[in-house]
């Protein structure tokens, strides 16, 4: 067998409906057990399992600085860009100039900045990006609701929020 018979063969197995989606679930299990190691490595905060293809993340941060405790949330499928929720304080009333979607989801990413893939790690970015958010809310509650924190250049809908579902 030649090598170009080979690679078609290979090709034709690769895309079958039985070979494909075992190779899938398990770069994604890959995926997710990465993340999970490097987020439990740096951040002792906060305990994560792995759930139906889909990374979970739970913690509370506060400080005597703070005016609230906060429960924060990360999810996150293999491939895509967490989503990261403020659980409590409860009475966080979401909305564009904080920066929180209607479902207490955070933007902490303009897209166009830089492109997310499964590897990209969310120690390094999503976590701290949601740390500097509590701050610039708790910023924002004692400076009469001014936002002072980063802002992309164009303000976000709830259509660009991150979705976490497994696809």
């Amino acid at each position: 067998m030649n090598l170009e018979s080979i690679t078609k063969n290979t090709d034709s197995i690769m895309g079958s409906k039985f070979f494909k989606p075992h190779i899938q679930q398990s770069a994604k299990e890959t995926i997710l057990t990465y993340q999970k190691k490097l987020i439990e490595d740096h951040y002792q905060f906060l305990k994560c399992r792995i759930e139906k293809n889909v990374l979970i993340c739970v913690g509370e941060i506060s400080s005597s600085d703070y005016i609230n405790q906060y429960k924060l949330e990360l999810r996150c499928t293999a491939w895509n860009e967490p989503s990261t929720k403020i659980l409590s304080p409860e009475d966080i009333i979401p909305s564009n100039t904080i920066h929180m979607y209607s479902d207490h989801s955070l933007c902490l990413h303009y897209l166009k900045d830089m492109k997310w893939n499964g590897w990209t790690e969310i120690y390094k970015y999503t976590i701290p990006w949601a740390i500097e958010w509590i701050h610039y809310y708790e910023v924002y509650l004692v400076n009469g609701n001014k936002w002072e924190g980063p802002e992309s250049p164009v303000h976000f809908t709830e259509f660009d929020k991150n979705k976490y579902e497994d696809e």
